[in-house]
């Protein structure tokens, strides 16, 4: 054989071997995936804003055999009050309870019921540590439109944070049944994300939560620590030129709680290795550390340290409603409420063919007065209209609603008969 086809033929072979390896690797990925992961069938009766009624179909991977515990996507299992089923591969589905919730990152924890046996089970190994960098080959496995156990493949296509929270990006297929399984390095066999979402219409562009951010979480429920991001009450510019900064634009921090200006450009939490560049990362950095922290900010050109107390932002298991002639009254979730003067209570769903919806009463209605009186709190607003039923009359209800065109709010008032009145999640806190 002439030397240079010699040359060619092992220079062939030397190519296809990784390719080869590569794909032994893939297989035993998805082999193994099979057995940590879990279809999970959630129910929500009444919900929150941000959550559907009905029922749906989604992944988890278990992540603590000793314990039973499931992590998975907070949308798969609801922030509202719900019944959650899970089920491993050939295996029957079974309640599962709710842990912990996130009320930043779409991230949740639930617990198999004590007959599910999951000790046996191996779990994965989660990439706690780096991202994974462009280029990266990655598996998604999930139950992609009911097609249960089903493994996917693509790179890792960047990171953002254009939709608030910081994610994975990937043209890994991800579809309606894929959220809250793995998104597994096929290099290394470790988990890297949890697969969230994907744009509709648009070619492979899909999303993960990345496992560095839930790992933490993790970590300090195992130590039975709060894993609650702090609620610091600031609103951010956007970064619209990607310029890999966060800026206040306003704060409404108390007295004693970390206080910063308009115009700060958070860089670094003190005590934490790592620039900040976004919300996502700014929370991460502050989650088990509830008490006094300090931050190194940029103000007017000059590197300052602020230091001050956190509060944790409300906790999703705790969230609790008055339900009432078809509408779901809760606690205001417009993120900066404070700008636009929100204060109270809020609509979050209001059943169709309900007495509620025949007296136009809409979804994100502020409640601001019962009879005229204003509302507090969920409590108060369930002994108003208590009050109303036993009394045989309707409750006047005013509410402030966006309006739109000259005017941004306006505002109506509603007489509701009160039937079926009840409290939604815990009943005393």
């Amino acid at each position: 054989m002439p030397a240079y086809r010699l040359i060619a033929c092992l220079a062939a072979a030397a190519a296809l071997a990784p390719l080869a390896a590569r794909a032994d690797t893939s297989e035993d990925v998805f082999k193994n995936a099979l057995k940590y992961t879990v279809q999970i069938k959630t129910t929500v009766p009444v919900p929150f804003d941000g959550d559907r009624k009905g029922s749906s179909l989604g992944a988890g991977f278990l992540v603590d055999a000793g314990r039973g515990w499931i992590m998975t996507n907070a949308h798969v299992v609801g922030r509202s009050p719900s019944r959650v089923e899970i089920a491993f591969h050939n295996e029957e589905f079974s309640e599962a309870t709710k842990v912990y919730v996130d009320p930043f990152l779409d991230v949740a924890i639930v617990r198999a019921a004590d007959r599910v046996e999951t000790r046996g089970i191996e779990e994965p190994r989660l990439e706690c540590g780096s991202m994974p960098p462009v280029g990266h080959a990655v598996g998604a496995f999930g139950h992609p439109w009911r097609l249960q156990f089903t493994g996917t493949r693509g790179i890792i296509s960047g990171v953002t944070a254009k939709y608030r929270t910081e994610l994975l990006q990937t043209d890994a297929p991800i579809n309606q049944g894929n959220s809250g399984g793995p998104l597994i390095s096929l290099e290394s066999g470790r988990i890297v994300g949890i697969n969230t979402a994907g744009i509709r219409g648009a070619q492979n562009t899909n999303f993960a939560v990345a496992i560095r951010y839930a790992c933490r979480i993790l970590q300090l429920l195992q130590q039975g620590e709060d894993p609650s991001p702090p609620d610091l009450r600031l609103v951010y510019f956007r970064d619209l030129d990607n310029r890999k900064e966060l800026k206040v634009a306003r704060s409404y921090a108390g007295d004693g709680m970390l206080k910063l200006l308009p115009g700060d450009v958070i860089r670094h939490v003190v005590g934490v290795d790592g620039k900040v560049e976004n919300e996502t990362q700014l929370l991460h950095a502050l989650r088990g550390r509830l008490g006094s922290s300090s931050l190194k900010v940029l103000r007017e050109g000059q590197e300052t340290v602020v230091a001050g107390n956190k509060a944790p932002m409300r906790r999703v298991l705790e969230t609790r409603g008055v339900y009432a002639s078809g509408v779901l009254f809760g606690p205001i979730t417009i993120r900066d409420a404070l700008e636009i003067g929100a204060r109270g209570l809020m609509v979050h769903h209001v059943e169709t063919g309900s007495i509620g919806e025949s007296q136009e009463i809409e979804k994100s209605d502020l409640l601001e007065a019962v009879d005229g009186v204003p509302v507090r709190d969920v409590d108060e607003l369930y002994v108003r209209l208590t009050d109303s039923r036993k009394n045989g009359r309707r409750a006047a209800l005013t509410f402030k609603k966006l309006a739109g065109g000259e005017a941004l709010f306006s505002y109506t008032q509603r007489n509701l008969l009160v039937t079926d009145l009840r409290i939604i999640g815990p009943e005393k806190q």
